[in-house]
């Protein structure tokens, strides 16, 4: 892992658009870890003195980029062979679809802030064919408040942490960052269970929870 990291920093003092682009790709099938990191390695000067907002442009970006793709993806999936075989074992898709299509935006907003959750979510949205106008709007609302607060979540993660760095080795700086890491799906963790219960009965009903 900190070859990892030292060569991304390495490669972003010689080619910052590309550092990007790797992270980008990076965000998009690995979503909030990635992005963490990113923002870990922001902070840290990793990526130069605009790092932070070229790093929250990029994260935002691939966010939005990941929400087209597992939308299309759904979307498209539908009418194929696949698609059929899907229908015809997946239980309950029809009542599935029904609440998606009733409540598409609650359940995207929701995606954002319930971790390994955007994935699933976003493919029903499109599996059930909500229209993309609606996704988009509610999609990109959702992450302008999300990708800040993530931001926030890290920096305030990494600022605590940094103490236990102050001779700074790399070596204690990788340690810091798997610790970081830890304390980030931590937080996640308890972020959707705080989510869960401001959203209590609703979320009890809508998952079967009380059947």
């Amino acid at each position: 892992m900190s070859e990892w990291i030292n060569a991304l920093g390495s490669l972003a003092s010689q080619n910052l658009f590309l550092a990007f682009f790797i992270v980008y790709l990076a965000t998009i099938f690995l979503g909030n870890v990635s992005a963490f990191a990113t923002f870990w390695i922001a902070f840290r000067g990793g990526f130069g003195a605009w790092g932070t907002p070229l790093a929250l442009i990029a994260i935002f970006a691939a966010e939005v980029s990941g929400d087209l793709l597992w939308y299309s993806l759904g979307n498209k999936l539908r009418d194929t062979r696949l698609g059929t075989f899907i229908k015809n074992y997946l239980p309950r898709h029809e009542q599935l679809e029904q609440k998606m299509q009733k409540r598409n935006v609650r359940y995207v907003v929701l995606s954002k802030f319930i971790y390994a959750s955007s994935f699933p979510i976003v493919f029903m949205v499109g599996w059930s064919r909500v229209a993309f106008k609606r996704f988009f709007k509610t999609s990109a609302l959702t992450l302008a408040v999300w990708v800040p607060l993530l931001m926030g979540i890290a920096y305030g993660l990494f600022s605590g942490l940094s103490p236990l760095g102050a001779i700074a080795t790399f070596r204690q700086f990788e340690i810091n960052f798997f610790i970081g890491i830890a304390a980030f799906i931590v937080a996640n963790y308890f972020l959707t269970k705080l989510v869960k219960i401001v959203f209590g009965r609703w979320w009890r009903e809508e998952n079967g929870e009380n059947e």
